[in-house]
């Protein structure tokens, strides 16, 4: 890796000399303001950049940025969050495509056929016959018993087993005691899906929810996405910037703050030009007004921002700053579902210093266990806004809801 420090009069020129140097994979390490000095005579240097870059990477003289895909779906009658599906057909033109075996039936009635014709006289045919029927209505009946088991699923479990899938599912103990002693109240006669749907009031009120964005009648909503590294604040802003634009034809403007990646600012810059959304690129909170000013003609201002980590209070502090600025309407802290629950809760404290109202879970797909977020939940009381469960933009993000919370608890995988 190599590492090297950069002087210049402001952040923006700075980032210019290390795109330069050391190109668009460069990562900065530290920045610092210089103290100003009285007696110096000339211009003044201001900032103080530390940047690295791997060298052991693939060097190429205009490195590339990968763009986010977009889905263009212009058929209405069809939910923009409805997961893609994957084909099922079979290319028979590929020489490499499996071979298909043909079905052959089985040699049973055929075989029965002649050891009758043989060996057996009409009498013992009918008796072979009513074994035969006898099968049938026993398979019948066994399947009909199968299938009122399945509807009554909690009936079937029962209280110990509904405690053993909360427990399994790494609810909160208490939380499970909780649960548990409400639905006692529930008659064990009744059908399963009445249970079922008691259990989903039940968590409901553990589990509140946002419900989707409402836009302003008469200026733009502001919508703020905070996090650590690695949560999807991007991915997610992009999801939602390309539904309102593609789908609500709505003005949509981008506000880009993530200046710590160098390759972050283009990437946000190649998804506005190809959602045809506006985008503004500030690089401190004395920018903000400028960028405001710059979207006040849209229907809602998408913000996105670094990565921030929650035991690095100087960054926590950076980011209240610029939430002071812009005063969003909503800020959503975007977590990962995968994270685990000492860490979620953590991340929440922390970034309650920016004033969140609302949670955002990513990753929904990468887990069978979703009690870390139940019970993260549960212990701020802050609503749930959306769901993400996939890359697909922008498909795979749904307003959350408590009905899939509840589904993972009783199947132990996500659907």
């Amino acid at each position: 890796m190599r590492i090297k420090k950069y002087v210049a009069k402001s952040m923006r020129d700075a980032l210019a000399q290390i795109k330069d140097d050391l190109g668009e994979e460069a990562v900065i390490l530290k920045t610092r303001k210089i103290p100003k000095n009285v007696f110096a005579i000339g211009e003044k240097n201001e900032v103080e950049v530390t940047a690295a870059v791997d060298d052991t990477a693939e060097n190429t003289v205009t490195p590339g940025v990968k763009p986010i895909k977009v889905i263009h779906n212009t058929d209405h009658k069809q939910v923009v969050y409805g997961r893609p599906r994957t084909s099922c057909i079979v290319d028979m033109d590929n020489p490499d495509a499996p071979v298909v075996k043909k079905w052959i039936p089985s040699e049973y009635n055929k075989n029965v056929q002649e050891k009758n014709s043989e060996n057996h006289t009409k009498d013992e045919i009918k008796i072979e016959e009513l074994k035969e029927n006898l099968e049938e209505l026993t398979s019948l009946v066994k399947s009909v018993i199968n299938e009122k088991k399945t509807n009554n699923q909690l009936v079937q479990y029962g209280k110990e087993a509904l405690y053993k899938k909360l427990i399994d599912s790494e609810v909160r103990s208490d939380l499970v005691d909780h649960i548990v002693k409400r639905m006692n109240g529930t008659s064990e006669c009744l059908d399963g899906k009445i249970q079922l749907k008691r259990l989903n009031e039940i968590v409901t009120g553990e589990f509140p929810v946002a419900g989707p964005m409402r836009l302003k009648k008469t200026e733009p909503l502001i919508v703020a996405f905070v996090g650590p590294t690695g949560s999807g604040k991007t991915t997610t802003l992009a999801k939602l910037a390309a539904h309102c634009a593609i789908i609500k034809n709505k003005k949509v403007s981008i506000i880009a703050a993530d200046t710590y990646r160098i390759a972050a600012i283009e990437q946000i810059r190649i998804f506005a030009d190809i959602v045809k959304v506006h985008c503004e690129v500030i690089f401190s909170p004395e920018e903000v007004p400028a960028a405001l000013d710059a979207c006040k003609d849209s229907d809602v201002i998408f913000v996105d921002t670094a990565g921030r980590s929650q035991r690095n209070n100087e960054h926590l502090d950076e980011l209240k700053k610029l939430m002071v600025q812009l005063n969003p309407d909503e800020i959503h802290l975007v977590l990962g579902a995968t994270t685990k629950y000492s860490d979620l809760k953590n991340s929440v404290e922390k970034f309650s210093i920016v004033k969140v109202d609302r949670l955002l879970f990513t990753k929904i797909d990468e887990t069978l266990k979703l009690g870390n977020v139940f019970n993260v939940v549960n212990d701020f009381k802050i609503p749930v806004s959306y769901l993400t469960f996939g890359q697909s933009v922008p498909d795979d993000i749904e307003p959350a809801q408590c009905s899939r919370i509840v589904e993972n608890f009783m199947e132990g995988v996500v659907q």
